[in-house]
């Protein structure tokens, strides 16, 4: 496969923040928000409170503590500090590298989950149409930046996951432009291994599908990758960093016979225990559970969705794409889920909706404050909207023009 993260009950929320509603407002949150602006991709620093843009940042991946971004400039990686938009350090590359796309949008990826590792990519063009000739690979460490490794390949290759010890990089080989396996790159011995990585439930080898986006275990052993095909049912693609995988199918169609199949999105419970996948546009839940040595799915369900005057919700007839849309309370009892129909509080419990809000919304990305009390949504024309965690109701809205929306990357405390 091809590759290639919260709510509080609400009698809770004064005791577990410590403050009142008034204060948190005055004090407000910092919104981290990828956004395209003409052929350039910034990072805009976003005070919820003044609706002001204090800093823009260039488009990188972050560590998970956020204490880094990483970003290609030119010919260089560019370490900045998110916090302060300072420089901590630089790495000249002496050629045009790109970094890996993590989601279909293009946000950017290439890093182990330790953030120790960053792997870079560029190709040799064809000769005439078809896949590029050659791909090539600088396997980076961090800390500080320093090359470590330089992987040529011959054929159209591209980075899917590195492991913490940086020995296993996984990659994908296109075969065409539909059909590809998932490799081991033996970093430590220089080597691709000869055989693919296969789905150790049916042993199947060449994979197709469009990635949407994935999330990592919380004990970086998994990357759990959301795929859409386009006349086949979704599914989840598993890829142990030990080297083999699993496929796990999902209820659904393809997105070449319904636009919203392109509406899933992934989400990790806040113990790692549980893995969340959901389309509010079909209503499609399913739980994956993480106990075990292998992922299990669970449970699935269909949400029955309606609007604010009893009706459901209206077939949306453009092709839409809904990414980093999902998010698990601190307390795992809520799932959100955002779409091209709004938001909905979902009960994990029951999986039934609670709440919904902003349903004429085309929703982009979803983000929760720090201290589990708002919600933030963006919509797909830029218009961000804070929500109360415990009714539902919206509040603040605004639109700083900052540029097309990729995602909400972060939500951190003022």
């Amino acid at each position: 496969m091809r590759t290639p993260v919260a709510l509080i009950s609400a009698g809770l929320l004064v005791a577990a923040c410590g403050g009142t509603s008034a204060n948190r407002a005055a004090a407000g949150d910092k919104l981290y928000e990828a956004v395209a602006i003409s052929h350039s991709q910034y990072v805009t620093v976003i005070d919820s409170h003044s609706h002001q843009a204090e800093r823009r940042l260039p488009l990188g991946v972050p560590t998970s503590d956020w204490k880094h971004l990483y970003s290609l400039v030119d010919t260089s990686i560019l370490d900045t500090d998110p916090e302060t938009g300072a420089t901590l350090g630089t790495l000249q590359l002496g050629h045009a590298y790109r970094m890996p796309n993590a989601t279909a949008n293009g946000l950017p990826g290439g890093m182990s989950p330790n953030g120790r590792w960053l792997v870079v990519e560029r190709y040799d063009a064809p000769e005439g149409e078809g896949l590029p000739r050659d791909s090539h690979f600088l396997l980076i460490n961090t800390q500080p930046l320093h090359v470590v490794g330089r992987i040529d390949l011959a054929g159209f290759f591209d980075f899917d996951a590195i492991s913490n010890d940086g020995n296993h990089l996984f990659l994908v080989q296109y075969i065409n432009g539909r059909e590809y396996y998932v490799r081991l790159y033996d970093v430590a011995n220089g080597r691709l291994e000869p055989s693919p990585v296969v789905d150790k439930i049916d042993g199947g080898e060449a994979m197709s599908g469009i990635r949407l986006t994935g999330v990592a275990s919380t004990d970086a052993r998994w990357l759990f990758s959301m795929y859409v095909r386009e006349h086949a049912n979704p599914f989840i693609h598993a890829l142990n960093m030990d080297g083999f995988a699993l496929c796990l199918d999902l209820r659904g169609t393809g997105y070449g016979d319904d636009d919203k199949a392109m509406q899933w999105s992934l989400a990790m419970s806040p113990d790692g225990g549980t893995l969340y996948a959901a389309n509010l546009g079909s209503g499609d839940v399913a739980v994956v559970s993480l106990t075990n040595d292998s992922p299990q799915l669970v449970r699935t369900a269909r949400v029955t969705l309606t609007s604010a005057t009893g009706g459901l919700i209206k077939k949306v007839s453009a092709k839409e794409l809904a990414v980093n849309a999902a998010i698990v309370s601190p307390d795992g009892k809520t799932l959100l889920v955002a779409g091209t129909s709004g938001v909905a509080w979902i009960d994990t419990g029951t999986l039934t909706v609670r709440k919904r809000a902003l349903e004429t919304w085309r929703i982009w990305g979803l983000g929760l404050s720090p201290d589990g009390q708002s919600l933030y949504a963006v919509a797909d024309v830029g218009t961000i909207a804070e929500l109360s965690m415990a009714s539902g109701e919206v509040g603040e809205r605004f639109d700083l023009g900052t540029g097309q929306p990729i995602a909400l990357m972060r939500v951190a405390a003022a």
